[in-house]
């Protein structure tokens, strides 16, 4: 079983508008699935750079 936990936040306008050109332009459906997308795009490129 997956454990989940939850968080909320606020965004600043630009910021929120700058996440729904992202969803967007990679066709992601809402905005739980870029946040997602996003962190793992990012944990990739940290590990890349561990193993250099």
């Amino acid at each position: 079983m997956v454990e989940h936990k939850e968080f909320h936040i606020s965004l600043e306008m630009d910021v929120f508008d700058k996440l729904e050109i992202i969803k967007e332009y990679h066709g992601i459906k809402n905005v739980t699935e870029i946040i997602r997308f996003l962190i793992t795009k990012e944990h990739r490129e940290i590990k890349k750079t561990e193993q250099s």
